[in-house]
């Protein structure tokens, strides 16, 4: 039904725009004539009438260039729109499809010379999807020109450390208004991450927290293709290089690092905890680091108990020995060079002092006075 009426409103337009173009013929006729008898000296005239009558066709030519211009210039006019309006192309949108909402919305007069146009200057695959303001009507021309050049709204959002895949898909899907669910289900996606260069069944731990300037509605992939294009330069060779002097993988480093990015608050603590975590390493003991069982668990929790860390998980790092399968966040940049460069020292242990801070110890014994002393002090003060 929707089909009928939109080729029937096709049909009517083309007929309106032959109307119009026999008419700007008898316009540009009568002008020309006009401008000629009150404009142009007697001789000249005489001239110019000889010229047309043993040769008509001078004329036929001036008709038409006439006819022509005045044709493009009135289905090039604006809409009939009076104020501001926000109009949405949506992805895969045709040129024909993206005309009709244009001329709906008011925004410009003619969708079939809108859509000639396109076609005329092979724009029909680059007008790009995206949110656009128009402060008013405004020309076919001047339309197809912001449509292809990045004429959409802009919209910069921030994406801190030590977000999770969902909480970054969360993150964006208000200002940008994209699919969560797509989002997350492509970032585990294998085939789309070998695609883009991971090594890894998941890109969590790949997206590189900073601050990005999306496109609305940008699709789930693109926005995923630029986060993971930011790690790539981050990560840079030399880092690649390194990873190869420690016996490292880039995924274990990527999964070191974000364990880090969770457990220290403190920028100047992270090359301190990747000393610890080395150390385990290098000594095969449990990194028991509490954030990889908050991961497993699936919840924030700012106590655990008991039971928390013997929940069943390859995640969980006082059950085994050695990193977790992948990353538990996104690790910014300092947490990634603290995984490459520990700081000198041989602690073994370090346990929260409740603001934001650590206590680093050698062995265990001191270890459990650190702990024993922190309890006392938060229960009778300092």
């Amino acid at each position: 039904m929707e089909a009928n009426r939109s080729g029937s409103c096709l049909c009517a337009e083309q007929i309106f725009l032959f109307t119009v173009s026999l008419a700007a013929v008898f316009v540009s006729w009568v002008m020309l004539a006009v401008v000629s008898l009150v404009f142009l000296p007697l001789k000249l005239l005489r001239s110019a009438i000889r010229i047309v009558l043993t040769r008509p066709w001078v004329l036929l030519i001036a008709g038409l260039a006439a006819v022509f211009l005045g044709t493009v210039a009135f289905l090039n006019r604006p809409g009939t729109r009076i104020g501001q309006v926000d109009v949405v192309i949506e992805e895969g949108m045709s040129a024909a499809q993206i005309a009709g909402l244009l001329q709906t919305k008011g925004i410009i007069a003619s969708r079939s010379f809108f859509t000639l146009t396109a076609k005329f200057y092979g724009l029909e695959e680059k007008l790009r999807a995206g949110k656009y303001h128009f402060a008013g009507p405004t020309s076919s021309l001047s339309t197809l020109q912001k449509l292809k050049s990045s004429g959409a709204l802009i919209q910069q959002v921030t994406i801190p450390e030590g977000l999770t895949v969902r909480q970054v898909a969360a993150r964006l899907q208000n200002p940008i208004q994209i699919d969560s669910a797509r989002f997350v289900s492509s970032a585990h996606n294998p085939d789309f991450c070998k695609k883009l260069g991971i090594g890894a069944p998941s890109l969590e731990g790949y997206l590189f927290p900073d601050t990005y300037k999306f496109y609305w509605r940008m699709s789930e992939e693109k926005i995923l293709k630029t986060m993971v294009g930011r790690f790539h330069q981050i990560f840079a060779d030399s880092l690649k290089q390194r990873a190869t002097q420690l016996g490292m993988t880039v995924h274990q480093v990527v999964t070191l690092a974000s364990i880090i990015e969770k457990e220290a608050q403190v920028s100047g603590e992270r090359p301190l905890i990747s000393a610890v975590f080395h150390r385990r390493l290098k000594l095969g003991m449990p990194l028991d680091a509490c954030s990889t069982v908050i991961y497993a668990l699936g919840k924030h929790k700012q106590r655990l108990l008991k039971a928390d860390i013997k929940v069943k998980s390859p995640y969980n790092t006082y059950l085994h020995r050695g990193l977790p399968p992948g990353p538990i966040c996104n690790p910014g940049k300092g947490s990634i060079l603290a995984a490459f460069y520990p700081a000198k020292v041989d602690y073994l242990y370090f346990v929260a002092k409740g603001d934001g801070t650590h206590r680093f110890t050698k062995s265990l014994n001191a270890h459990i006075n650190a702990k024993n002393r922190i309890k006392r002090i938060r229960r009778y003060g300092p």
